[in-house]
């Protein structure tokens, strides 16, 4: 096994989601925002049958 070195430094974080969200072409991110939405309705629509059910 070889050691392994990890390191936190700032530069090698991640920036936060709303400054990768403005890096995104529009048609790919309102494609992506709209699909998130379509299947958020679906799970809220199937939570709802589950509830109906019992």
């Amino acid at each position: 096994m070889q050691p392994v070195h990890l390191s936190l430094l700032p530069e090698q974080v991640p920036p936060p989601p709303n400054q990768l969200i403005g890096q995104l072409p529009q048609p790919e991110l309102a494609e992506a925002v709209a699909q998130l939405a379509h299947l958020i309705a679906k799970m809220t629509a199937a939570s709802w049958t589950e509830t109906d059910d019992e």
